[in-house]
């Protein structure tokens, strides 16, 4: 999809879906992701998560700024967070992700599971291939005993 932003004022909003509103600010776009429009009051399943990646990776791998609105999301879970924020640190540095990537309306517990979620993707993306293939094959191991 391709937008074009033709603005004198200060402040642009464009619409394409309900999902993605576009907004221009002090001279950046900002691509806001509606999550609860995505994925419901619950943001808790590996698929969840996968539908707010498949939204925001290429842009943020691009440079551009996203932000999440968690407005209406009640419920959060580890797995959601772990396949939407945490894989992207396999393609951006920390300090890319802290830049770009915005959160707004997120509760004080979402926003604990987040912050988790990160350092821990911190860490394995740091290991080594050999540690991470150990990782997940200890997950998986898991996931198929439970």
């Amino acid at each position: 999809m391709q937008i074009r932003l033709i603005c004198d004022d200060k402040h642009y909003t464009c619409c394409p879906t309900k999902q993605l509103q576009l907004h221009f600010f002090d001279g950046e776009i900002i691509m806001q992701v509606n999550v609860k429009d995505l994925v419901g009051e619950n943001a808790m399943t590996l698929d969840d998560g996968d539908a707010v990646y498949a939204f925001i990776h290429d842009p943020l791998t691009k440079g551009e700024i996203v932000e999440l609105n968690f407005d209406g999301v009640q419920v959060f879970a580890t797995p959601f967070f772990n396949a939407g924020i945490g894989r992207l640190l396999g393609d951006l540095t920390a300090d890319t992700l802290n830049t770009q990537l915005k959160f707004s309306h997120l509760s004080d517990f979402g926003s604990r599971v987040l912050r988790r979620v990160i350092e821990n993707a911190k860490d394995y993306y740091a290991a080594s291939i050999e540690q991470r293939n150990a990782i997940d094959r200890i997950v998986h191991d898991n996931a198929v005993a439970a």
